[in-house]
């Protein structure tokens, strides 16, 4: 069913500073986006969002309830609207047709967007994985990344108790696995140099893990462009966006609570 909404049109008067010339002329032209048709999105729309992000929050946001009040559901905005308008965000930097400074706050935007519709995304939460636990971190020394929040949220979703954990060290990240009990830990992973430490990271982990049953996922930017590269990583996991992760974490996890409780009840038996 096609949308009645009117297509997204930039302002043709607007002019943000430190966007490179030639995304300054693309601004300038009304930007045929469309309607949703069928309740997808596609290309045209992500160019949309991330035109719009480079605007303002206001029309980052109007652009993003447009597409809800087309019958886009939620977890396709995040997941094919948001995400690939912050990869498209960053090519255009890469490809020098914006600043770092424009960058980054059309990236603040769209990473606004997922704390905005966090209410709306969880509003029907389920109990699926109800008294499951998970930690998530990203790369050691930052704060969270867009892609670890999002993780984060697909989790709560479905039931999850979930620690978005910051840290400064891979030390830090193995005391944490040392001192607290956690079904599942999520590692998002973004670029070639975390991957000598991460392997060492979970061979460490696996060791002395307060749970000997601990599984591990590995995702990020990094599996999505080099997923070649994560071969051998020792992890139980390696998945492409957060609806998948969310998934197969569960369907992991409850396999070895099963395994876990079928060995219990046998050892009783005898």
């Amino acid at each position: 069913m096609q949308s009645s909404l009117h297509p997204f049109h930039l302002s043709p008067s607007a002019s943000p500073f430190g966007v490179g010339r030639v995304l300054l002329h693309t601004l300038n032209e009304p930007l045929p986006s469309g309607p949703v048709q069928h309740g997808q999105l596609q290309m045209q729309h992500v160019q949309a969002l991330c035109q719009a992000s480079l605007l303002g929050s206001q029309q980052t946001s109007e652009l993003v309830h447009q597409w809800l009040a087309a019958g886009v559901d939620i977890e396709d905005v995040y997941l094919d609207g948001i995400t690939p308008a912050a990869r498209l965000v960053g090519q255009w930097w890469c490809d020098d047709l914006m600043d770092f400074a424009t960058g980054s706050l059309a990236y603040a935007r769209l990473r606004h967007l997922l704390f905005e519709l966090s209410p709306a995304f969880l509003k029907n939460a389920s109990s699926q994985a109800a008294g499951l636990s998970c930690c998530i971190v990203g790369a050691f020394q930052t704060q969270h990344t867009m892609g670890s929040f999002m993780l984060s949220e697909f989790f709560r979703r479905t039931g999850w108790q979930v620690n978005l954990l910051e840290c400064d060290s891979a030390d830090e990240l193995l005391k944490k696995m040392v001192s607290d009990w956690y079904d599942l830990l999520a590692i998002s992973l973004s670029s070639e140099q975390q991957l000598p430490t991460i392997r060492q990271l979970v061979k460490q982990i696996r060791r002395y893990s307060a749970n000997p049953r601990l599984q591990i996922l590995a995702g990020g930017p990094l599996v999505a462009a080099c997923p070649e590269l994560l071969e051998n990583l020792g992890v139980e996991l390696v998945t492409k966006d957060a609806r998948a992760a969310q998934d197969k974490a569960l369907e992991l996890v409850m396999a070895v609570r099963c395994r876990s409780q079928t060995e219990l009840t046998l050892v009783n038996v005898r």
